[in-house]
């Protein structure tokens, strides 16, 4: 059976604490082939909203089918809060007792697209890009003024630099799963996600390990968490796309050569000022 991840990307809108709804859910759309969560969000509500962080991560799975047969689709629903200065014609809702009970479009409602469905399709001309989407999850992860990194092997485009802990989420996996299980093969360390702390993406054309030529839709939550025990790194997944891990302290960061999810993460990290950050063993 053919597989089909898609994000789906839900507004929050909350003015004078009440909240919009649209036929009974949030504001939603299915995110875009090289679109950003931010551009998704300005669709679905008009010029001029704007995301202004990431609440809530939710997933569902179901078949579909369709004319070339059953489809299994895992759809991860990202709640964004967002300001919209016109927004569309709905329904407002009292936030107070709500808490995170987001009222979501029903996966059944969100159907699958014919685009959607050709990013299955294998590719036939080798210098004609192949469409992929690529969901992943990443952790900031500091302990006594260091920063939890992993470098990257040979069999990566940036063999040698440094980026977060994490990695693809699996099909039907929940992201905040799939960043605990990452972070365990790529550093040995179990760890408890303690927030959401954004979603951004990034889009280009290029070579896979493989080989192949993709027209590639990174799209990347990270998430802040603390480790049940502070130790030394040690690589459990060896001969993937982790090749060592270990702590780099704030002060040397500037001698790393991060790729830009870590030099993201290094920026949440430090505007966290190590707040409730756990305390490394000497």
């Amino acid at each position: 059976m053919r597989r089909l991840q898609r994000v789906a990307v839900h507004a929050a809108v909350v003015v004078d604490g009440r909240l919009l709804v649209v036929d009974g859910a949030l504001p939603w759309t299915v995110l875009a082939h090289g679109e950003t969560p931010a551009a998704a969000l300005r669709r679905t509500l008009g010029d001029g909203s704007e995301a202004e962080g990431l609440l809530a991560v939710h997933d569902g799975r179901r078949e579909v089918e369709h004319a070339g047969g059953p489809v299994d689709v895992h759809t991860v629903h990202l709640v964004l809060a967002a300001r919209a200065p016109r927004p569309p014609t709905g329904e407002w809702l009292d936030v107070a007792g709500r808490g995170e009970r987001w009222p979501l479009v029903a996966d059944a409602l969100v159907a699958v697209e014919e685009a959607e469905l050709r990013r299955l399709a294998p590719g036939e001309d080798p210098d004609v890009p192949v469409v992929r989407q690529r969901l992943a999850c990443y952790a900031v992860v500091v302990a006594d003024g260091a920063l939890l990194l992993t470098r990257l092997s040979p069999l990566t485009p940036s063999p040698g630099r440094w980026t977060l802990p994490g990695g693809g989420v699996d099909h039907g996996e929940h992201p905040v799963a799939a960043v605990v299980r990452e972070v365990h093969e790529e550093t040995g360390m179990d760890v408890e996600v303690t927030g959401l702390a954004e979603v951004g993406s990034e889009h280009f054309t290029g070579r896979s390990p493989r080989g192949v030529l993709e027209d590639f839709h990174a799209v990347r939550i990270l998430v802040t968490a603390t480790p049940t025990r502070v130790r030394v790194p040690e690589v459990l997944d060896v001969g993937g796309s982790t090749d060592l891990a270990r702590w780099v302290p704030f002060e040397e960061m500037s001698g790393v050569g991060l790729v830009g999810v870590a030099q993201r993460g290094l920026t949440l990290a430090l505007s966290r000022d190590a707040e409730g950050s756990a305390r490394r063993e000497p």
